[in-house]
């Protein structure tokens, strides 16, 4: 079945308020959204705490902007309190939990950076109240806009020195830098906080994973304003929301990869060889040559790898270790992909197993393991390509399948 995909593309970085105002910006045809989350700040039961949703142009781009008001001194909360307000609030069971589960994280990920107890931090301005708000508010719309799967594209955490509570510190935060780790980061392109700590929160706290904007339908699009003005382009947070593809029947998946090619004119076939072997070794998901004419009419290959995102380094590392390459390139590739498995079955009495294939239900193909059947060919005498007919065969009848002779 078809899933609904949230991808952020933060090109000018990410905060709470940002994601936010996007998120209402690609729903602004539905009244509900912003009635949501209207009700959802009113239901965290702090008087005196409003929230602005206001239209706008930055840098000629149509957006929308968010601004959280609170009348007179916010107080400073622990958790205990951050904790306290999120269990009372009105909003469904589900928020309540992603919510608390984020202030707690970000308490943890703040007493680490400062060396003290959980207990003992004071939230300063990433526990402010539009922080609450941001927090409680991007469950609150993730959940009505019924987001099954959360991307982001890479980060750029801006440059500079930015002022918090403890004094001036280089960005990213300390706390920025640690919630965004094991993300891709970026510096730049401008000399200012880009991301911010509760950016940063919400999306790990979403799930999100790192990659391409996926192959998907697109349905809505958003635009949400920060608060800083930008030297060198609007400060918006974009987000796509779609759904994946077209219904997934039985067998039917797909997944985004990434393909690595490298040209390899001057190496010979063993040491070629020995690189694919080691590619294979490592995890990659498939690796091939094939042969190319390059500059003065010199025989070479084309080495391709197929690694999972993530695994492009250890390739890499590889290819450049093995072959003397001077340059690999790299690309995202989509792929549906069928649903695998490997059955045994016996051809007299040797054991072989056959890896099938199935595609929205229907069994496409049926391969003898060459080993097995090699070994079946050499104790039984049959010659390999009868022991191999008989494997599939035999496979497709454990599975149901007329056999080869009876479609005819």
């Amino acid at each position: 079945m078809e899933k609904t995909i949230l991808y952020i593309d933060p090109w000018s970085g990410i905060s709470g308020d940002m994601l936010l105002a996007a998120l209402l910006d690609a729903g602004r045809a539905e009244d509900h959204l912003d009635s949501r989350l209207r009700a959802a700040v009113v239901g965290l039961g702090v008087e005196g705490v409003t929230v602005d949703v206001l239209r706008d142009v930055e840098w000629g781009v149509d957006c929308t902007r968010l601004r959280v008001h609170e009348k007179g001194t916010a107080p400073l909360r622990h958790l205990v309190d951050m904790e306290r307000i999120i269990g009372a609030a009105s909003v469904s069971e589900s928020v309540k939990a992603a919510a608390i589960e984020a202030v707690r994280r970000l308490a943890v990920v703040e007493a680490q950076v400062h060396g003290c107890a959980v207990e003992d931090i004071h939230f300063h301005e990433v526990g402010a109240m539009d922080t609450l708000v941001d927090v409680v508010g991007a469950f609150t719309l993730i959940e009505a806009l019924h987001v099954d799967e959360v991307v982001v594209g890479t980060i750029p955490v801006g440059g500079g020195m930015v002022e918090i509570a403890h004094g001036r510190m280089g960005v990213p935060a300390p706390a920025t830098a640690r919630l965004l780790q094991g993300y891709e980061i970026t510096g730049g392109p401008e000399q200012r906080e880009l991301t911010t700590p509760t950016g940063a929160l919400l999306l790990s706290q979403l799930g999100a994973r790192q990659g391409v904007l996926p192959r998907m339908r697109v349905e809505k699009i958003g635009y949400g304003a920060g608060s800083m003005k930008l030297e060198h382009g609007p400060n918006v947070l974009r987000v796509l929301i779609g759904t994946a593809g077209e219904p997934a029947g039985e067998g039917l998946a797909a997944d985004e990869v990434v393909e690595l090619q490298t040209n390899l004119d001057d190496v010979s076939p063993e040491i070629v060889g020995h690189a694919v072997r080691l590619l294979r070794g490592a995890g990659a998901l498939d690796v091939w040559t094939i042969p190319a004419s390059m500059k003065k009419d010199r025989p070479a290959v084309v080495l391709h790898a197929l690694v999972r995102p993530g695994e492009e380094a250890a390739a890499a590392t590889i290819l450049f270790a093995e072959t003397g390459t001077l340059g690999i390139r790299s690309r995202p590739v989509h792929r549906d992909v069928a649903e695998r498995g490997t059955i045994t079955v016996k051809v007299e009495d040797a054991e072989i197993r056959v890896k099938c294939g199935r595609w929205q239900g229907r069994l496409v193909s049926v391969a003898p393991e060459y080993e097995d059947a090699a070994a079946a060919s050499t104790s039984t005498g049959r010659p390999l390509k009868d022991v191999m007919f008989l494997a599939a065969e035999a496979a497709r009848r454990l599975q149901g399948e007329p056999d080869e002779a009876e479609k005819v």
